[in-house]
């Protein structure tokens, strides 16, 4: 035996690399960091659906805010007897831009509903100390679907 040389310490570093990069991966994975990390999997899931729950609010409030800003514009305006250049604005174009902003605010109090059930979902994942499980599940065939024998 010839003791430990250098190759064979930089070979024990390198194989001591990949396990640490390998443990480092597992551990981001879903199947694996629900049943080794399990607080820290579901602290991960609850903020992000926290944080995006906050976001869907802000953007909502902000788009509200906006369309109350200008409203209180253009009363501002009328008020002053000043009104917008007909060739600019008809009839046709308020009416298309009422409707998109009706639309507008609609899809994001949807994405609000959205982003709350989310975070209740996440919520109630922890709450029952749910675990992903491990290993490759392949899904049940789709109904109807022609079933060879030979997996894909």
């Amino acid at each position: 035996m010839t003791g430990f040389t250098f190759e064979r310490a930089l070979k024990v570093l390198v194989f001591a690399a990949l396990v640490l990069t390998m443990w480092k991966g597992l551990a981001r994975t879903p199947e694996f960091a629900s049943h080794i990390t399990p607080q820290r999997f579901f602290t991960g899931l609850v903020n992000d659906a926290e944080n995006s729950l906050i976001m869907k609010e802000r953007h909502l409030d902000f788009n509200d805010a906006s369309a109350k800003a200008v409203r209180v514009r253009l009363e501002e305006l009328t008020s002053m007897g000043r009104t917008p250049d007909p060739a600019m604005i008809n009839e046709e174009s308020l009416r298309r831009a009422v409707n998109r902003r009706l639309a507008v605010r609609e899809r994001d109090a949807d994405y609000v509903v959205m982003a709350r059930e989310r975070l209740d979902r996440m919520r109630a994942l922890e709450r029952q100390g749910w675990r992903m499980p491990l290993g490759a599940t392949v899904p049940p065939p789709a109904e109807g679907a022609l079933t060879t024998g030979v997996a894909p």
